[in-house]
């Protein structure tokens, strides 16, 4: 079977699987403000992208923002691993947990059951690459929730999942990678506690924001603050979302973002989505924001 079908394949039965997994969140369905967006997303204004990926796939034209094709060592080394398990590098065997036309699946570090990566197949350096915000990109979102689901090469073993990606300041890899993993204790009850002053509407997002306590790189319990939307369901590329109606209006950096994904145990379900910048412009009396989003995840 060749890779273009076996991918469609995987692809079907993670989207059936997916649905059921929903449940009450309506996974399926379009409410409200979600709706047009849900359908198709923005029409993208930025140059095509330069088409030949992995199994025909779109990707980026190579620039500085997205990141070159030759690549590697250091920095790169997610990049490098990402070929090998395509088959475009010849190096000793990786991990390789899933490989399709537009992702792979990954153990991130350290390896354990709740610390997981996916990344793209095509070269895109990090949440700064234009690409990633565009129609022609993957909804890599909705393929890093199905992943990290029972069954699935990125079971995230853990009592609540969460989804991330770091700013370009913030992360060691230049290589686009989704973080799946566990969400530290008490972060959903937070959340659900300011869940009456959580937007659904992704045009007021930007000014929903609230501060979340989460844990640092040392165990030690620390707020940051957050602007947080509610969603319906991932059908709609968050990546899009977040350049329309946050970065584009308030005149923010992409590279400088960080987002998180979570799921809305409360009302009629859906997801908590997270987004900060380490220069986020707080209410008085609340803390900073941060380009990180390991205070939200526990991945040891």
């Amino acid at each position: 079977m060749g890779d273009n079908k076996r991918a469609e394949q995987i692809h079907r039965r993670q989207f059936v699987k997916f649905s059921g997994v929903a449940g009450t969140t309506g996974f399926l369905g379009l409410v409200g403000a979600d709706r047009a967006l849900a359908d198709g997303g923005q029409p993208a204004d930025s140059p095509l992208p330069d088409p030949g990926g992995p199994g025909g796939t779109s990707c980026p034209t190579p620039s500085n923002l997205c990141g070159f094709p030759g690549d590697t060592g250091g920095r790169y080394d997610l990049w490098d691993r990402v070929q090998v398990c395509t088959g475009a590098r010849s190096a000793p065997s990786t991990n390789c947990l899933q490989t399709t036309a537009t992702y792979v699946v990954l153990h991130g570090s350290p390896e354990t059951n709740h610390n997981f990566l996916l990344l793209p197949t095509c070269r895109v350096k990090g949440i700064e690459c234009p690409f990633i915000a565009t129609a022609s990109a993957p909804n890599y979102w909705l393929e890093a929730w199905g992943n990290a689901q029972p069954g699935q090469p990125g079971h995230v073993v853990y009592p609540h999942i969460g989804l991330g990606v770091n700013s370009a300041g913030s992360r060691q890899q230049d290589q686009l990678h989704i973080h799946l993993a566990g969400m530290h204790s008490g972060v959903q009850t937070q959340l659900n506690m300011h869940d009456s002053v959580i937007t659904n509407n992704p045009a007021n997002w930007r000014s929903q924001i609230v501060p979340v306590w989460g844990l640092t790189s040392t165990g030690i319990s620390a707020p940051r603050s957050y602007r947080v939307l509610h969603v319906a369901n991932l059908n709609a590329n968050l990546f899009t979302l977040l350049r329309d109606y946050v970065v584009r209006p308030t005149g923010a950096d992409m590279g400088t973002q960080m987002l998180a994904v979570t799921p809305r145990l409360i009302g009629n379900g859906g997801f908590y989505v997270l987004n900060s910048e380490p220069g986020l412009t707080t209410p008085p009396g609340q803390p900073g924001g941060t380009g990180t989003v390991d205070f939200l995840l526990a991945y040891a």
